[in-house]
Order: structure tokens, then sequence, then C-alpha cells
């Protein structure tokens, strides 16, 4: 008898060994889901911040581009003076200047060449400067010049 008392307790300490194994693996399973699920919300906030702040350098960056446009209109409208009045006939006629024609060298295109603001990215860029210090020696901001870099990147690489 005392022999199956001895059984008895070596198989209940056994089964009590097995369920503490298995209590510690379902923690340690918990425990890691928990940290995963920490992890995704933080890779979450640190996503929507960084859209936020993409979203704030794409407004400013319109906001920009908008103004330049607005520039170049003024630019490029031609001089326009009143025309003479038919019964005003002692006023000399004065040549009208030409009006400014955009060439592409002028200094508005995409096309990177030196004379452009765009160009001055990319030799900035192939001189080694980062883009912080292309940024602030060309008045764009970060974001900006990152994405002319980056369009002239893709530019390359569909004419290869």
């Amino acid at each position: 008898m005392s022999e199956l008392m001895v059984l008895l307790q070596a198989l209940l300490l056994i089964a009590g060994w097995l369920l503490f194994l298995r209590a510690q693996t379902e923690l340690r399973a918990q425990a890691a889901r928990q940290s995963l699920t920490g992890e995704l919300e933080a890779l979450r906030q640190t996503i929507d911040a960084l859209l936020q702040k993409l979203a704030e350098d794409a407004a400013r960056a319109e906001a920009r581009i908008e103004a330049r446009l607005r520039e170049l209109e003024q630019v490029a409208a031609p001089a326009r003076e009143p025309a003479p009045l038919a019964h005003d006939t002692h006023t000399p006629s004065t040549p009208s200047a030409p009006a400014e024609t955009l060439t592409p060298d002028s200094g508005y295109n995409l096309s990177g060449s030196p004379t452009s603001s765009h160009g001055a990215v990319m030799l900035l860029a192939q001189q080694g400067l980062s883009v912080v210090e292309i940024a602030r020696q060309t008045g764009y901001a970060p974001g900006e010049v990152e994405l002319i870099l980056n369009l002239k990147r893709h530019r390359t690489e569909e004419n290869e």
C-alpha cells in the first residue's frame, strides 16, 4: 500500500509539473502577443505622426509652388500699355517693351539646367551635400529637395 501511495504522489508531482510548464508557455505567449501589440501601436502612432508631418510639408510645398506660379505668370504676362486715344494725336508714340519670352534657359524649367533652382539642387546633390544643406542654400524645404531628387532619380530610371 505504501508503494501505491508513493506512486500516486509521483504521478501527482508529474501532473503538477506538466500543468506548470503549460501555464508558463501560455504566459510567455500572452506576453509576446502583448509586446507585439504594444510595438504595433507604437508603430501606428509613429506612422500617424509621419503622415501628419507629410501632409503639413505638402501643404507648405503647394503654397510655395502656387506662389512661384503666380510670380511666373506675372513675369510671363506681356506688358500692356493703354492704347493712345484717337483724339490725342500730340502724344508721341513710344515703342512698347517686348514681353519676356520664357525659354529653357530662363530658369523656369524643370530640365535640371544649372540656371534653374532644380538644377541647383541637382548640382549640390552631385557635390555630395546633405538634403538639409541643399535646402538651406536653395531656399527649399527639405521635403521639397527630397522630392526634386526623387523625381530626377525616377526620371533617370525611366530613361534607362
